[in-house]
């Protein structure tokens, strides 16, 4: 029975699920069955990797599954339908797999309609430990497995989807790779980590750089031929009116760890050739880290929503758009750099082996 797995739906889904979708052979435990969205999102009624997008579930849908799992997401979602959508899940006697954060009177509400109903509430979300900082040693430890890290120029640049695509790449290739996720919620996916909550805790910050490094060395007794790293949010503030998180996470994780080989994500923005010098500029002086290639991520910023206090807006690219811009900066930086899309995974995954050839044995399994 433990190999048995569970048929999801998974609910709210937008963009922020596409990467689970796309990578889904590292999926483990569970088996996602129907993607549920929200009405008005526009993305109902379609099929997506060869799930069901849908609004409304039937009563034979309903037995064609055995929970929901209620994730984070990009659009904002209401407490109220989270509540309205677990009680007709309750209702049919089913789990409720949630790893969204919601309010505690929200919580509390479910866990009161779990005794109405005989379904079952698990609590996903990683919960805070209280750590005896006397213990530690305050020390950071050489981590001789190769590192790779994953940072992005801001939110919403496919860190997340290209961590799983270069992951993917190197175990197709017969390395064992484990994957450290820019997500605090990277659940059901195979030798991935989620990031640990006390980087987002209320410890002291040169706390989290140790922890962090500690983190890893643990992960390293797992004897993985590579690390992946992936680093939350931006890694400097994109204006003075959206600052962001400043790059907090960047320096922290680099702090603790130096990496071997750096891939930055940008957005689908016209950039200059001056910018990517100046970005390799401010990486090695401010991170003390090297920046070996680029990847444009699919969607671009709206730049005239940068300086304002709403939240930035952002559209997708189209393949062909992307290819001119990745074109047009190479030539402006006279090849003198690597760049990489979507579709060129097969080509950076082999160009991030080559480099750490240089500097490391590697064994295929």
């Amino acid at each position: 029975m433990d190999n048995v797995l569970l048929r999801v739906a998974i609910y709210p889904y937008d963009y922020e699920m596409q990467p689970y979708l796309r990578y889904n052979s590292m999926i483990k435990s569970i088996k996602p069955v129907i993607l549920l969205t929200p009405n008005g999102w526009a993305l109902e009624n379609g099929q997506l990797c060869g799930y069901k997008v849908q609004t409304v579930l039937s009563n034979d849908d309903y037995q064609s599954l055995d929970a929901i799992w209620i994730t984070d997401s990009v659009n904002h979602v209401q407490d109220k339908q989270i509540y309205e959508i677990a009680e007709e899940f309750l209702k049919h006697n089913k789990q409720i797999l949630l790893s969204r954060h919601i309010q505690k009177e929200t919580y509390d509400d479910l866990v009161q309609l779990v005794n109405t109903y005989s379904g079952e509430l698990v609590n996903l979300l990683q919960s805070e430990q209280c750590i005896n900082f006397n213990t530690i040693p305050a020390k950071l430890y050489d981590i001789y497995t190769p590192i790779i890290d994953i940072a992005g120029i801001g939110e919403k640049t496919d860190k997340f989807l290209l961590q799983l695509a270069v992951k993917d790449y190197l175990e197709r290739q017969g390395y064992h790779t484990i994957l450290v996720s820019s997500r605090d919620n990277s659940l059901y996916l195979d030798n991935v980590y989620s990031l640990p909550v006390f980087m987002n805790g209320g410890i002291p910050p040169e706390y989290k750089i140790i922890l962090y490094n500690h983190f890893i060395k643990k992960i390293e007794e797992e004897k993985p031929e590579v690390i992946i790293i992936g680093i939350p949010g931006e890694i400097m503030p994109i204006s003075k009116v959206q600052p962001g998180h400043f790059g907090i996470h960047a320096f922290q994780i680099l702090n603790a760890v130096n990496p071997d080989f750096l891939i930055m994500s940008l957005y689908g923005n016209e950039i200059s050739g001056k910018y990517v010098k100046e970005l390799k500029q401010i990486m090695k002086y401010k991170f003390v880290a090297n920046i070996d290639c680029f990847y444009l991520g699919n969607y671009a910023q709206d730049v005239f929503t940068v300086n304002r206090s709403r939240p930035i807006e952002y559209f997708l690219i189209n393949e062909k758009d992307k290819i001119q811009l990745r074109d047009n900066l190479k030539n402006e930086l006279e090849y003198e750099e690597k760049i990489y899309i979507d579709t060129e995974i097969e080509m950076l995954g082999q160009y991030i082996i080559d480099c750490l050839n240089e500097n490391f044995e590697i064994e295929v399994l």
